[in-house]
């Protein structure tokens, strides 16, 4: 799962509120549709079923163990770890009889598996924040670095020079009511937040705490969705007065490499803009305020002053590559069609000596997807549409190689009936957790389920709330690997792994996930912790559920 790139999670979040093209819409089912508990097997088409049982444990297990191990380093992108692992997996759809999707090409047996994915390299990052005030016929500018007073997002080269407003904390909410948006003009302005959460122990529950003030790098996420869904180019945000220090440790440790799409987009939008209390105290001196005094203001605009984001960075042409292969369907009349479906290769790679072995991301969703592909290949049945098996790159650096593939794809998305994710499989869910979902959903007759459904035989999978007709052929896969089920319906167009492409184009998806735990993006990421029984539970159903599909 990605580590997540904030302007590029709140576009999308944004996109949820004000969506220019909204997916189709579809009423909510009932809670009990969304629960499936433990119970007898019910049976599968005898190929399906013959095919999930292929899936062993110790085959995924020896996937995990090589892809997760030193050799590969961490599989980080622009690394010879990933080249490594797209060789591997190439050589192991090729070794298993599934042909490359792509047109053959000149070079190695493997060369027509791979799918390049250009994208922008950017070495030396820096910039500053310029702010220039005006009073009269007298004008001043204050510069403030970045990694001293100012914290830019990852950027290639940019510039923007605009006016600013101040939106108090940039929330909006309707209990408790406030709207910080109210009666301002933001359309193409940077809007100056404070962090933090107003006053008063109303804005200090768990749910305004983790949506406004979370821990981590996106926890300005919902702030600047806000701002952007109201039109503004981007967000500042005036930090506590010990931002200073965490501004110069965070660049020092900053990767030397960004990587960044290849298409740019015609207006730059630069996300979050962190700065300290001295930056943020010039921006409002202006308006009569302080970062001590503005916690109390009313919103307003900063007359007088506009600011200048200068990114600045060596910038050079890259290219990683995704693996495809195919498998085209039994049905004449049905091949022409097609389910994807992925898995990320590519993980954190090292910083300096510490390898980010990435076992549970994604080792455990490639192994799946390696061993569904090979136990598709070998059944002497097929499924009647076509089975796309598609490894990503760049799925840390903000699905790079799945957003690549849905602007160029090497099968038409309108011919795509569905896509199946496979990102971190690797994890149970523990009981406490089983039991705050179904009390969170209130689901009738809770304990009737939970006393039938061991955590172990619990999985939760995602679907597109918009394509409901794939939720009984999930149920089903369920029922028939022998495993309990909670259906997580969205719409999937913020999501945090590849599915997320595959939304936007309006394609159905299903992700399937396990569980975060606490080496999660951490060097303790590795084999050893995985629970390999729990990878097969998940590669079963998910080829159960993509095979009836692709019958449907």
């Amino acid at each position: 799962m990605h580590a997540t790139r904030l302007v590029l999670l709140s576009l999308a979040l944004a996109a949820t509120v004000s969506a220019q093209s909204p997916s189709p819409q579809a009423s909510r089912a009932p809670v009990t549709d969304d629960f499936v508990a433990l119970g007898p097997l019910k049976p599968l088409p005898a190929p399906v079923a013959a095919a999930a049982d292929a899936i062993r444990a110790d085959a995924l297990a020896a996937h995990i163990a090589m892809l997760a191990s030193p050799a590969f380093e961490g599989r980080g992108l622009g690394t010879r770890g990933l080249d490594a692992t797209a060789e591997y997996l190439a050589t192991s759809l090729a070794l298993a009889g599934i042909p490359p999707l792509a047109a053959p090409t000149a070079g190695p047996a493997t060369a027509a598996y791979f799918h390049p994915v250009p994208m922008r390299e950017i070495r030396a990052r820096g910039g500053e924040l310029v702010v220039d005030v005006w009073q009269g016929d007298t004008s001043s500018s204050r510069t403030f670095r970045h990694g001293v007073d100012v914290l830019l997002p990852e950027s290639g080269p940019e510039e923007l020079t605009t006016p600013v407003v101040f939106a108090g904390f940039g929330v909006r909410e309707t209990t408790p009511a406030r709207d910080d948006y109210r009666a301002l003009e933001v359309k193409d302005k940077l809007v100056v937040v404070l962090g933090g959460l107003p006053a008063g122990a109303e804005w200090q529950t768990p749910d305004l705490r983790a949506r406004y003030d979370p821990p981590g790098d996106d926890r300005h996420a919902a702030r600047l969705a806000h701002a952007l869904a109201a039109g503004a180019r981007g967000l500042i945000v005036i930090e506590p007065p010990d931002f200073p220090s965490q501004a110069a440790r965070q660049a020092q440790e900053a990767s030397p490499v960004v990587f960044l799409p290849y298409h740019r987009d015609a207006v730059w939008r630069p996300g979050v803009v962190r700065v300290s209390a001295a930056a943020g105290d010039a921006l409002l001196a202006t308006a009569g305020l302080t970062t001590g005094t503005a916690a109390s203001a009313e919103p307003r605009d900063l007359r007088g002053i506009t600011v200048t984001v200068r990114a600045t960075g060596e910038e050079r042409l890259g290219v990683s590559r995704n693996v495809v292969g195919v498998l085209r369907g039994s049905d004449p009349a049905l091949a022409g069609e097609a389910v994807v479906i992925g898995a990320h290769m590519d993980h954190l790679g090292r910083r300096g000596d510490t390898i980010f072995f990435g076992a549970d991301d994604n080792a455990s969703g490639t192994a799946s997807l390696i061993e569904i592909a090979k136990a598709v290949a070998a059944s002497r049945a097929r499924p009647k549409r076509t089975i796309v098996f598609a490894f990503w790159t760049g799925e840390e650096e903000g699905h790079l190689g799945s957003d690549h593939y849905v602007r160029h794809p090497l099968w038409p998305l309108d011919r795509t009936v569905a896509y199946v994710n496979l990102d971190m499989v690797g994890h149970p869910w523990k009981p406490e957790e089983v039991r705050q979902l179904v009390t969170d959903a209130k689901l009738p007759d809770a304990e009737r389920f939970l006393k039938a459904t061991p955590a172990a035989d619990f999985l939760e999978v995602g679907l597109a709330a918009w394509a409901p007709e794939l939720a009984p052929l999930l149920v089903r896969a369920a029922q028939g690997t022998g495993v309990a089920l909670h259906v997580d319906r969205g719409d999937g167009k913020g999501g945090g792994s590849d599915y997320r492409a595959f939304a936007r184009r309006d394609v159905p998806w299903l992700r399937f996930f396990g569980n975060f735990f606490d080496g999660y993006h951490e060097p303790a990421d590795t084999a050893d912790r995985l629970d390999a029984g729990q990878v097969r539970k998940m590669a079963r159903l998910a080829l159960a559920a993509a095979w009836l599909i692709a019958d449907r």
